[in-house]
């Protein structure tokens, strides 16, 4: 870290931070002369941009910055409409999870730091510049206490925060890939962890803009620093027998933001206080193994109150059970859809009335929600004394819960970790952390009977023993700091969690721009395939052939698929025991078969993108191993919907990508069951279209495609007998005219504005399993299509929609959906010649102007420069799909038309049309495109009737 500098700019005052040749300046926006300036109160404005080398060495511009050492960027604050520059200034080696052995050396993979101490430079003045060179114990203290940012300083200063360059600190290691870089940080780091996201998010978004040079640039520099805030430690164990590491880290979340560390219960949106996921890590030559636990808050309704008589506090429950199920639900749908199977153990001090309640309304609100839950009344010693006795009340749930195991040498996942322990005890950090050593210790004894060359020696018991302690230590630290002075902590991590700036980078604006307008030279459409298809298997793992389904004749696909995306339902058989968690064994031999069966039938590779399972519906998305790095930004969400949102037996799975420069959403989902549930079908997709969330707020309906496919489980108005006879006449469009699903999109109710193509194939369901005669049974079920696949979006096509007839194993029917997308493709290498070139004419027009005019110049309107092609401008009656899509999102939609105005009409005017038909002689032609927007003009509008 050595080659990191910090320079301070002499006028105007700007920072400079510079790694080798790569120098990166900030400083305050001024507002040119003639403009406002900037309003109190609202968020300062920075300008960010790269300086030279040779400019920088200009001492009467610049000087350096000479005492501490620059480890990294925390980012920037605002305190009273004053920006700062925050930069770690003091750090210590302390883990390193993944190592190599050569020649008997331990050669780390990558590096963990603690950060000892930060500074923060100020953009508006100079007056603090001379406290830094004394590094006094007289001056830190005065630092803490008169620098504007002084809390702060303390704060990320009190050996708590930690990161890595290499290595990410917010995920399992589980999750973690081989190649670790900023690209890979940005896009899958887990954020809830990230405490300095605040200070840097402005920067991501200022990076993420740059043209792909100088973002390589930028990250290559590895200036931008995330920190973690808890514990994080390796110890080395090295004897006779073998070498191995453990490192513990745990992770302080920071989903409540100023709450984060407080006394409180449940918030409204599911968030608690004092969540910690903590992992144990264990390296040797032949394998890495890892263990996860969360503890948290007791997720209910209460506050924390002294007591009257005896020193300390207790629990007041503010809500009963029934007022705190939906929030309580909101919050274990957030921890299973990130860790998989839940099992809560809480602990409760003995003798105490107030714990009691707590622990009594838990149970009722984890027993209605189907998850397991284990109340232990003991104290520490009596944890201590017995560990025996947790293991025995918790033996079966860590067997199936699992753990991470990888195998170095042979690069094969051995273990899966498929849910946590979810630990709570009121007001007790101590306790929580000492039964997460306890399952740790029993956990690794059980695992390492199964791992070849190695054994559990004392050495490496002690090591483990001793990491939890400093572990225990620091966390009860960090807790109880804020507990004895929690208004002081709320103010800090209020300064902290609400800070607010704007980034501005005058050049690369000007530039962003004036590439908007020659978009069209360096963006092309493509057109991929995507096969999509959803199959009930009524939880078997049969072995029967599914070729016909996957590789359907008339798929209208020549070849392969670009993309395979597989949806299931009841993949695991829905008993009540079903309901609460889920049999890993099904995933995996689903994902197993889908991915070999199709390897098997290209001559590409394919590889899986993502897949994630919700009760009985799981989800695969497959994808050709040349468009793997195409796929970006893979995010996933689920819903549960069974017994009003308690059980998975029912519910959604859904991810949003996108692919090149276009966004997808894929929904599997499984909806009620039965004839007459027609309204809780209803209600189910409501909830799911409502409450499926990802980043930055997007929902299902804010992405360029969206296709939806499931057991919907809609059924069809007519008698039995009449079904079956029309089945047998293949009289297919009667049947369609009673279907329930489609009477509702006809209506408006249920998936508006989706789009299915026509079905010209039987009913899906029921069938007797193994034959091809529907329902024989004493229920004697009405056929129907419960399976179905719509979409929604402009650049979908579908070529074709079908079922496997020959698919025999379960009582429904596979069904196939087949697309061609037009997606958006930027071909960097000529958005880069095209920047160049941009930069070139630019850079070379400011070499003639002063500092006034070139603000000017990059502020101003006018965004032509001489010289450049002017006829490669994209004509502005000509707008590609995706700046349709830019513009309809960047506008607020008119209100809904209604059956006497219509949007289209203003100033009140009454819809009234005038049509010189006669309706009895001639009808609108079916065979024109449903969207008016689309090209039908090769058809008459109207055409006789028959």
């Amino acid at each position: 870290m050595s080659d990191f500098r910090i320079y301070i700019g002499r006028n105007p005052r700007s920072i400079v931070l510079s790694y080798k040749d790569y120098n990166l300046s900030f400083k305050r926006y001024q507002a040119p002369s003639g403009h406002k300036a900037q309003q109190y109160g609202r968020p300062p404005t920075v300008i960010i941009n790269t300086i030279t080398k040779e400019e920088l060495l200009d001492e009467a511009k610049y000087y350096e910055v000479t005492f501490g050492i620059f480890s990294g960027l925390l980012g920037i604050v605002t305190v009273h409409n004053s920006a700062y520059i925050g930069v770690i200034t003091g750090v210590q080696n302390v883990g390193f999870p993944r190592w190599t052995l050569s020649k008997s050396h331990v050669i780390p993979s990558e590096n963990i730091y603690k950060v000892l101490d930060v500074d923060f430079y100020s953009l508006d003045s100079n007056v603090f510049d001379s406290w830094y060179a004394d590094r006094s114990e007289q001056a830190y203290d005065r630092m803490v206490h008169e620098h504007p940012c002084g809390s702060l300083k303390k704060l990320f200063g009190d050996g708590s925060f930690y990161f890595s360059k290499d290595f990410d600190m917010s995920n399992n290691v589980k999750n973690h890939t081989v190649v670790h870089n900023l690209e890979y940080a940005i896009d899958n780091q887990d954020s809830s962890f990230i405490w300095n996201t605040p200070l840097t998010s402005e920067i991501v978004t200022w990076r993420n803009r740059l043209p792909g040079d100088e973002r390589l640039a930028f990250d290559s520099s590895s200036l931008l620093t995330f920190v973690i805030r808890g514990f994080c430690k390796t110890i080395l164990i090295e004897d006779s027998i073998n070498t191995s590491s453990i490192t513990l880290i745990s992770r302080i979340s920071t989903e409540s933001k100023q709450h984060c560390l407080s006394a409180d219960g449940l918030s409204e949106d599911g968030k608690v206080s004092n969540f910690v996921e903590t992992e144990i890590v264990v390296t040797t030559t032949n394998f890495i193994f890892s263990y996860t636990q969360i503890c948290a808050n007791i997720p209910l309704y209460w506050e924390s109150v002294d007591k009257q008589i005896l020193y300390g506090r207790k629990a007041k429950i503010t809500k009963d059970a029934e007022h705190t199920q939906t929030s309580f639900g909101r919050h274990f749908d957030n921890l299973e859809s990130k860790y998989g199977i839940i099992t809560i153990v809480n602990i409760v001090k003995p003798r105490s009335e107030t714990q009691e309640s707590l622990a009594s309304v838990y149970k009722q609100c984890a027993d209605k929600r189907g998850i397991k839950m284990t109340n232990l009344e003991c104290s520490s010693s009596t944890l201590s004394k017995t560990p025996h006795k947790l293991l025995y009340l918790l033996k079966e749930d860590l067997f199936e819960l699992g753990a991470f195991a990888y195998d170095i040498e042979r690069g094969v996942y051995f273990g899966k970790q498929t849910g946590v322990l979810r630990i709570s005890a009121f007001d007790s950090v101590e306790k929580q952390m000492l039964v997460e050593k306890i399952v740790s210790k029993d956990i690794i004894e059980l695992a390492t009977k199964e791992l070849n060359n190695f054994d559990l020696t004392s050495p490496f018991i002690e090591t483990h023993d001793k990491l939890w302690s400093e572990n225990t230590f620091w966390m009860d630290r960090i807790f109880s700091k804020n507990s004895k002075n929690p208004s002081k902590y709320l103010k800090i991590y209020s300064l902290l969690f609400d800070s607010k700036m704007k980034l501005y980078d005058p050049l690369h604006f000007y530039i962003s721009r004036y590439l908007k307008q020659l978009k069209t030279n360096f963006t092309y459409e493509r057109n991929i395939s995507i096969f999509c298809g959803t199959f009930n298997i009524s939880g078997k793992t049969s072995n029967d052939s599914i070729d016909e389904w996957i590789f359907p004749e008339r798929s209208g696909i020549i070849g392969m698929a670009d993309a395979y995306i597989i949806g299931f339902e009841e993949v695991v058989d829905l008993t009540p025991g079903q309901m609460l968690s889920t049999d890993p064994y099904a995933k995996r031999f689903w994902e197993q078969r889908v991915l070999t069966l199709i390897n098997a039938k290209s001559d590409q590779k394919y590889a899986t993108v993502w897949s994630s399972q919700l009760g009985g519906v799981l989800l695969m998305f497959f994808v050709k191993d040349s468009d793997f790095s195409k796929v970006k930004h893979i995010e996933a969400d689920v819903k549960k919907t069974g017994f009003g949102g308690m059980a998975s037996n029912k519910g959604a799975v859904a991810i949003s990508f996108r692919y090149n420069a276009t966004s997808f959403c894929i929904v599997a989902s499984h909806l009620a069951a039965g004839l007459e549930n027609v309204e809780q079908r209803h209600n189910d997709y409501k909830t799911i279209f409502k409450n499926i969330r990802f980043a930055r707020g997007q929902r299902i309906k804010d992405h360029d495609a969206v296709i939806w496919m499931g057991d919907f489980n809609y059924r069809i108005l007519m008698n039995n007998e009449d079904v079956r006879n029309l089945i047998s006449l293949e009289d297919y469009s009667r049947l369609f005219e009673k279907d329930q699903l489609n009477q509702q999109m006809i209506s408006g109710e249920s998936f508006p504005y989706f789009h299915e193509m026509p079905i010209t194939f039987p009913p899906t369901y029921k069938f007797d399993p193994g034959t091809k005669t529907y329902d024989t049974s004493e229920k004697m079920r009405i056929p129907a299509w419960t399976d179905r696949i719509l979409s929604k979006g402009e650049i979908l096509s579908q070529l074709s929609y079908g079922y496997a007839e020959d698919v025999l194993f379960s009582d429904h029917r596979p069904v196939y959906a087949t697309f061609e997308a037009t997606i958006t493709v930027v071909d960097e290498q000529k958005k880069e010649l095209l920047f160049s070139k941009i930069y070139d004419k630019v850079t070379k027009k400011l070499t003639t102007l002063d500092e006034d005019d070139k603000e000017a110049f990059l502020n101003g309107r006018d965004i032509f420069i001489e010289g450049l092609d002017k006829e490669s401008l994209v004509p502005k009656s000509i707008l590609s799909a995706s700046q349709v899509s830019d513009r309809v999102r960047s506008k607020k939609l008119p209100p809904p038309s209604s059956e006497v105005k219509k949007w289209w009409i203003g100033n009140g005017k009454q819809v009234k049309v005038e049509l010189e038909v006669d309706p009895e002689k001639y009808m609108i032609n079916p065979n024109r495109d449903p969207n008016p927007f689309r090209d039908s003009n090769d058809k008459p509008l109207f055409v006789p009737r028959q």
